[in-house]
């Protein structure tokens, strides 16, 4: 789990643009920044939308970070196979 301050900075990373936003591609090399594994777009935009965070407008640290916590959760699924 990646710390707030991890966030921040990959955020920050990210903002190529420097305007405290990121669009998805930013967001995507953020993400990179953040865990070193390539993020596809498309991965980016789902998690965005799972999360009802609109992906044609940009997004903030905060938003970011709501979805990083979001996809962080484990499904039911994982916590079924966890508590059996």
């Amino acid at each position: 789990k990646a710390s707030d301050s991890d966030i921040y900075n990959a955020f920050r990373g990210g903002d190529n643009d420097g305007d405290d936003t990121l669009s998805v591609s930013e967001a995507a090399s953020a993400l990179y920044k953040l865990s070193g594994k390539s993020i596809d777009i498309s991965t980016v935009q789902s998690a965005c939308s799972s999360c009802q965070i609109d992906t044609s407008r940009e997004m903030s640290c905060k938003s970011m970070t709501w979805v990083l916590r979001q996809e962080e959760r484990p499904s039911a699924a994982e916590q079924a196979l966890t508590n059996a």
